[in-house]
């Protein structure tokens, strides 16, 4: 299963329709940055993580905290019944879900448990948004059989729980995010990326210059510090 692209400038607000479900924020992991969307519903039934009998199983592949589609094909790759379910799930005539995993589950407590739609202490509910259960993670415990839930209250924070009990299935899918790179090779506030040895009408040798560009500059490996808004107003005191 192969997540689909989408540019920057076609996300909208958080909790505004897309792909079939609702944007719930940005998320980076695999290298690229990702919209996560919401289904808006829950899968319509509590359920056990793991439902089959025997040993409690440890599915290696599912222990990652960010990518819940990798946790989700490996869950089912194991035999899991509530995965294989929710990856054939077609909501609003689209498809791609999967089960969240636990930094996406925080992600949607964090972004929309702050729209009155989302949380069921509030009245206002009128597509059933209603996004306040105890849910399962796609992520499993390292070194151990259990996985990974929350309850989706604004105060509530990750646990892990035995994979046989029951709990919510809140559905997810993510789109990769085509451009503006997350991680990024450091740059100065130098806009103009001229050395600060080359600013004009100042003399090197003025001992006033040489004080200022020791704040901002380190000796030893000649890198700047600060910000060119700070450096610039110490210069501009500076008489030449």
């Amino acid at each position: 299963m192969k997540r689909r692209e989408i540019s920057p400038a076609a996300l909208p607000a958080v909790g505004q329709p897309l792909a079939g479900g609702f944007f719930a924020g940005r998320l980076f992991f695999n290298g690229a940055e990702h919209a996560l969307i919401d289904a808006g519903q829950d899968f319509g039934c509590e359920a056990r993580w793991w439902d089959h009998d025997g040993p409690r199983p440890r599915i290696h592949g599912a222990t990652c905290r960010y990518d819940g589609l990798a946790n989700t094909l490996a869950m089912a790759n194991e035999g899991s019944t509530i995965a294989k379910k929710v990856l054939g799930m077609n909501v609003r005539g689209t498809w791609g879900w999967y089960i969240p995993s636990i930094e996406e589950l925080q992600l949607m407590r964090t972004n929309l448990l702050q729209l009155p739609d989302w949380f069921e202490g509030h009245a206002r509910q009128p597509q059933g948004f209603q996004c306040s259960h105890d849910y399962w993670s796609s992520t499993q415990k390292n070194h151990a059989a259990t996985a990974w839930c929350m309850t989706m209250m604004p105060w509530c924070v990750p646990y892990s729980n035995w994979v046989s009990h029951c709990k919510g299935i809140r559905p997810v899918k993510s789109l990769v995010i085509k451009q503006g790179a997350f991680v990024h090779e450091p740059v100065s506030d130098i806009a103009t990326n001229v050395a600060v040895s080359e600013l004009p009408r100042f003399s090197r040798d003025n001992p006033a210059i040489s004080e200022v560009l020791e704040r901002f500059i380190n000796e030893d490996s000649g890198r700047f510090y600060g910000r060119a808004d700070d450096l610039v107003a110490a210069l501009a005191e500076v008489r030449p």
